[in-house]
Order: structure tokens, then C-alpha cells, then sequence
């Protein structure tokens, strides 16, 4: 379901809509044990992949890689765009060359009539920064040219537009990260125009992606704590991921509103997030990050391509939303409160060190959880390891209600609660409650919400009414069982469904 060729990573993505079929083309990393010789060669070339339904994915041989014979484009290619003009796929990347060990980088390109075999176009690079708006090797950062990322879409009433992610002249380096924007008419010579998005606070803003939804533009960018500032997001719970901003124009400026996340987490957060119209909805998959070694313990690296996401907008607010094409891979509902019973529990619950329980819990054409003074936790006696995991919620009363996960022994766990004391939703390792992700969210005691787990193995995805708020890798319990929360306070469950995955982990 999560996509990467075998035996490597997936970095940053882009995709090009050709005959019915999605076209993913990629940066790759040999994964630890990959014994293929030529393997490290093949890492230096652009992934690709097809699908025809955005679950299933096909690997095709490697596309573009490094030209040794050029001093300015023999290092490995990296992130850019695709379009198809005049019969052909133009395909552009980030020219990295060991001239200057990859520090000074241009946009290449490159076209192919049969998404195969791929021919640089000889007037390359065609685009380095404009020197009148944008960074040159002198400044704002001596040595260094950022100009990466293309991403060309149509312009309204012919020609191109293009978003790059480069700098402007500063003396601190948060005022000088920018999205530039560039114009073409035959995607070859371009016309450089001032930025389209400069808010003269972010470190590094990179990976753009510019698009029409329902009456406005909007920008994504790459941003996070790791770049080099902080207090950098709307959301204090997050430090990187994904944000947008908007414009009535393609070529901006666009603007912040008051929340500037789309997809962002504290941890493995998602990266590269790239939308495309497919079937006539705009979808946003981004790279799941993975852990080395598949241990919590372990340093963060690259991962695969994510399941995809619907974008939705809420005003002028964007939304990443639940997209049931993962249903095409549900085996079976374990579990559905319409019509089956809470099963006996086993042992002492959950959580508890002594046998006497701490809440209390019925079923009738609901099911209610009540705690005065602590928590409880109901458990379904259902483990599986992938799973969709819902339910309507109603806090009639008190702290938090939710639904809890993974929970492989008597005092480890995983809980998924709204918190109307606090206003997130949030995923805690339990019973300690010591790891957590958190998103700010409305909750209104007496108010229905449905909370939706989609757990594929290591990657946990919390989504509320529907808007993706928590998305991030923990492979701590994957397989443990699954329950009902409340805390101190009253709840209602209603339509609580478990529904298994089929997923194979890539390797």
C-alpha cells in the first residue's frame, strides 16, 4: 500500500497524469542489506513508478540520471517536475554538479516521447537564478546558489508558470528563504518575476507545489524546525512538515492565514508533500518517514510514498482529508457496534495495576464509558496489525474520550483522545502517557465527532470529521490490541467499526 522499489527509499516526489495512469518520479536511497551490486548506481537515478488507482504502484526501470560528462549535472539529480507538451514528457530537475561539490545548483531538462528513455535538452540548465531578484554565489550565502524544486503548471491563458525554492539578499538567513516564480512560453526560456511567496521568516522553505482549488491558489513549501528556526508554525505541537499559503493569482503573493499547517507532526513528520489531479480530485501523497533499522530508538531517515490524501478546503483554509481508495484493501470488519456486542474482557484492565476497575461501561444501542476521578479503558480483544479504526464520539461531559491502540502488554499502549481541556486531539504512549503528538482541535463537550485510526504497520494516521491532523511513524506495539478510552468524564460511542488492512512491508 505504501509504495518504494524494492530495496530502496523514497524521498521527494512528483507525478505526471498520462492514458489513465499517474507517473511517479522519485529521489531514492539504497536501503541497509541491499546486496543488488548495481545498487548504489541505481540510487544516483530518479525512481518511477505507475499506477492506476493510487494504492497499487508498478516499478519501471530508473529514469534520468547523473551525466558524468558534466561538471555542473554529474552528481545525482534532484527534485523538480513533469509536464507533457507536444507529444512529449518535459521533465525537470536540480542540475547538482561536483564542479562545486553540489552547492551551486540550476534547473535542467529533460524530454522523453515514451516515459523511458530520457534525452537533456542541450540549451541546459534553463533557468539559474535572476541575479536582479534572487541568490547568486556571492550572497546571500557565499559559495552556495539555492535553485531547486521546480514546479510548472499551465498558466491561466497560455504559457507556464514555474515555483522555485532559492534566496534573496539578507544578513540573517530567515529573511532571505523564498519561492521564487519564473514564466515561459515554450518551457525552455524563462522569464524570472519577483518571489511569490517571501515572508522573510523561515530558514528554508523547499518542495513547492502551486495549485487552483475552489476559487483560490495555493502554495505548499517544506518547512521545519531543523533548518535552522523555531516558533515557526501556527500549531505550537509540531516542529516540521508541510504548510500552505494562499493568493488570488497564481504568481501570488501569497499569504499565510492564521494556520499554516496541512500536514506537520512532532515526530517522522511527513515530507515532500506534492498534490495531483487525479479522476477529477486533487489528491496530496507525500514520503512516509521510516525509522533505520525499524526501531523507535533509531535515527530518522527517508521512508516510502504515502496512501493518498483528498485536499479539501474549509473557506480558504486547505485540508488534507480521509480518501477511502485504502478501503480497496480492507479484508474484513472485525468489528461493528450496530450489530455485534462488546466482547468479555480478559484479565485486569488495562492499564491498572490492581483488579479493581477504574470506569464503568455499558451497551445498549450505544456504548457508554463513564470515570469520575481517572481513566478507562474498554478493550475490544482485537489486535491486528493494520487496521481502520473508527467511531462517532460524543464527550458528553469531562476531560477526553477517544480510542485506544496497540497496547502489547498490561502497562504499554497507545491512546487517541480529544481533549477538551487541553483542545488537541493527540495519540500518548500509555499507560505514562511520556510520547506524544498533538494538534490543536475544537472539541465541544456534547458535540459528535468521528475519530478515524488508520494504522498501515509503523505509519499511524489520526484523522477528525474527516481533516487529517495526526500523521507519524512509531513501531512500539504494532499488533497490540484495541479499545475505548475516557477520562474523567462521561462518553457515547456509536458506529465503532475495526476494519483490517492488507499491507505488505516494502523492502
Amino acid at each position: 500500500m505504501n509504495y518504494s522499489p524494492k530495496g530502496f527509499y523514497v524521498w521527494d516526489t512528483w507525478f505526471l497524469n498520462r492514458a489513465n495512469e499517474l507517473h511517479v518520479f522519485h529521489l531514492q536511497l539504497a536501503r541497509e542489506g541491499n546486496t543488488d551490486p548495481d545498487a548504489k548506481q541505481t540510487a544516483q537515478h530518479l525512481g518511477h513508478a505507475v499506477t492506476s488507482d493510487l494504492i497499487d504502484w508498478e516499478t519501471l526501470p530508473p529514469a534520468l540520471g547523473p551525466d558524468p560528462t558534466l561538471a555542473d549535472d554529474d552528481l545525482q539529480p534532484w527534485t523538480g517536475s513533469a509536464v507533457w507538451k507536444d507529444n512529449q514528457a518535459h521533465l525537470f530537475y536540480t542540475m547538482r554538479g561536483s564542479a562545486n561539490e553540489g552547492r551551486q545548483q540550476k534547473i535542467g531538462l529533460a524530454t522523453s516521447t515514451d516515459l523511458r528513455n530520457w534525452k537533456r535538452h542541450p540549451g541546459n540548465p534553463v533557468l539559474t537564478p535572476d541575479p536582479r531578484w534572487y541568490a547568486t554565489a556571492k550572497r546571500p550565502v557565499p559559495g552556495v546558489v539555492d535553485c531547486r524544486d521546480l514546479y510548472v503548471i499551465p498558466a491561466p491563458g497560455g504559457g507556464w508558470f514555474g515555483f522555485f525554492a532559492t534566496r534573496v539578499p539578507g544578513s540573517e538567513l530567515p529573511e532571505t528563504s523564498v519561492i521564487g516564480c519564473a514564466y515561459s512560453e515554450d518551457l525552455v526560456h524563462w522569464e524570472q518575476r519577483p518571489p511569490a511567496f517571501a515572508p522573510g521568516k523561515y530558514a528554508c522553505l523547499e518542495v513547492p507545489d502551486v495549485f487552483f482549488l475552489n476559487g483560490k491558489w495555493y502554495l505548499l513549501c517544506l518547512l521545519g524546525h531543523y533548518y535552522g528556526n523555531r516558533g515557526i508554525w501556527s500549531d505550537p505541537h509540531v516542529v516540521g512538515g508541510t504548510m500552505f499559503a494562499v493568493a488570488d493569482r497564481p504568481e501570488g503573493p501569497y499569504v499565510e492565514l492564521g494556520d499554516n499547517v496541512l500536514t506537520a507532526a512532532m515526530t517522522t513528520a511527513p515530507l515532500s508533500a506534492r498534490s495531483v489531479l487525479f479522476e477529477e480530485e486533487r489528491h496530496l501523497l507525500y514520503t512516509d518517514r521510516e525509522r533505520i533499522g525499524h526501531r523507535d530508538e533509531n535515527s530518522m531517515f527517508w521512508g516510502t510514498l504515502t496512501t493518498p490524501k483528498l485536499l479539501r478546503t474549509s473557506g480558504d483554509y486547505l485540508r488534507a482529508c480521509y480518501s477511502p481508495r485504502i478501503e480497496k484493501r480492507i479484508d474484513v470488519v472485525f468489528f461493528n457496534s450496530a450489530k455485534d456486542r462488546l466482547p468479555p474482557e480478559s484479565g485486569t484492565p488495562w492499564g491498572q495495576m490492581w483488579a479493581l476497575p477504574s470506569g464503568v461501561w455499558t451497551q445498549g444501542d450505544t456504548i457508554r464509558g463513564s470515570c469520575r476521578t481517572g481513566w478507562s479503558v474498554r478493550s475490544l480483544e482485537l489486535a491486528p496489525e493494520s487496521f481502520i479504526f473508527e467511531a462517532n464520539i460524543v464527550l458528553e461531559s469531562g476531560v477526553a474520550a477517544g480510542l485506544t491502540v496497540r497496547m502489547d502488554g498490561q502497562m504499554s499502549g497507545g491512546v487517541v483522545a480529544l481533549d477538551a481541556q487541553e483542545q488537541t486531539v493527540f495519540f500518548a504512549q500509555g499507560p505514562s502517557f511520556d510520547f506524544m503528538e498533538k494538534r490543536q482541535t475544537g472539541v465541544v463537550c456534547g458535540k459528535k465527532t468521528h475519530v478515524r485510526i488508520v494504522q498501515r504497520l509503523e505509519h499511524l494516521e489520526v484523522y477528525v470529521d474527516d481533516v487529517l491532523k495526526i500523521a507519524f511513524s512509531r513501531y512500539r506495539g504494532i499488533g497490540g490490541k484495541l479499545g475505548l478510552f475516557v477520562d474523567r468524564g462521561k462518553a457515547v460511542f456509536t458506529e465503532v467499526r475495526v476494519s483490517s488492512l492488507r499491507v505488505t512491508r516494502p523492502t
